[in-house]
């Protein structure tokens, strides 16, 4: 029974040994880099929101300064000479109007839409990255804390011992020869066994 315990305790040097070590370090890099990710986010979501309300004002300018005057223009051409424009003007005012509002908002309906698109494919784009970064912090916080556990295993079993961690490496990589050796030894025995059978 003393025997088994004494190969139990380098085996379990031996997998704890064998995990990669991570610095408690990278746990806070990854947290920054991704609290930096959402800053990048933000700033995407307004840079969209600001270009649309710059088209949102030129389409707005557009139709103020350019399509209503140009439209009254054409308006006032097809009228015959002995309509009086100036007196007219409410009533024809009162008619396009509707024909403003309907071409702007068309305008605005496109650009909205268009909008919704791109902050939708942002958005999604985002979910999909937070996902993949939530479950990477984790592992490498689960990392962490196997190597701090890793460490702590390690301090106790030479306290309890009085074997140092590096002693139990050479005995791991000792055993680790002899399973290798005595493999081979095996196969050439089971090969010699089925010769013989033949």
């Amino acid at each position: 029974m003393k025997a088994l315990r004494y190969l139990f305790i380098p085996l379990c040097i031996l997998c704890l040994l064998s995990c990669a070590a991570i610095p408690s370090s990278t746990s806070k890099l990854t947290k920054e880099v991704i609290s930096e990710a959402d800053g990048m986010h933000q700033l995407n979501v307004s840079l969209v929101n600001q270009l649309f309300e710059e088209r949102e004002q030129r389409i707005n300018n557009f139709i103020t300064y350019e399509y209503t005057p140009a439209l009254l223009e054409n308006f006032q051409k097809m009228l015959p000479d002995s309509v009086n424009y100036q007196e007219e003007l409410p009533n024809i005012l009162k008619s396009i109007v509707p024909v403003i509002n309907k071409k702007r908002d068309s305008l605005q309906g496109i650009m909205s839409s268009q909008k919704t698109q791109i902050l939708g494919e942002l958005q999604s784009t985002y979910t999909t990255y937070t996902r993949s970064t939530s479950a990477l912090q984790n592992l490498i916080d689960s990392a962490v804390k196997l190597d701090s556990a890793e460490k702590d295993a390690l301090t106790a079993i030479e306290n309890l011992t009085g074997v140092s961690p590096n002693t139990v490496q050479t005995i791991s990589s000792t055993l680790d020869n002899l399973l290798i050796k005595s493999g081979t030894t095996v196969d050439e025995f089971t090969q010699l066994i089925n010769t013989l059978k033949q």
